[in-house]
């Protein structure tokens, strides 16, 4: 009986590995987000984007940045728990002025319009499928004009 232990051992390891690669990407229920900011047709760099479940508060909540060119992406992350399940959501944007070092207690300065970063205003709002979701930009207009 002895001999057959290194093989059982290895199959035993193999297995293991094989369930745990399967169990980590399970991709079924998670959702990769990429988008697009705009305002006024120009896209906003550097602004916050806030995915929160529109009514069932079990599919998470998750945030990006987007980069010089208005662009964002969310990966599903298991490091940080920075996923979305597929689903109805609003969506936050803002945009927080920087703080310079005299202004520091000062408060935090939105530069988008506030009907954007409110829960209750918001007129953005997403439904993500099963993996990736590209998105139409999100068109902020600044009534200001």
């Amino acid at each position: 009986m002895l001999p057959f232990a290194p093989l059982r051992l290895t199959l035993f390891i193999g297995f293991a590995c094989l369930l745990l690669g399967c169990a980590e990407e399970r991709k079924g229920d998670k959702a990769e987000v990429l988008g697009m900011v705009t305002l006024d047709g120009t896209p906003v760099a550097d602004a916050q984007i806030r995915f929160m479940p529109k009514e069932n508060t079990d599919l998470g909540t998750a945030f990006s940045r987007t980069n010089p060119q208005g662009e964002f992406i969310i990966k599903p992350d298991a490091n940080n728990n920075n996923w979305l399940k597929p689903g109805k959501y609003i969506v936050l944007i803002s945009k927080i002025a920087p703080i310079e070092v005299k202004a520091m207690g000062a408060p935090e300065v939105n530069l988008l319009p506030p009907q954007y970063s409110s829960q209750e205003k918001t007129p953005l709002n997403a439904e993500l499928k099963n993996g990736e979701n590209k998105l139409l930009p999100f068109e902020l207009v600044n009534k200001k004009k």
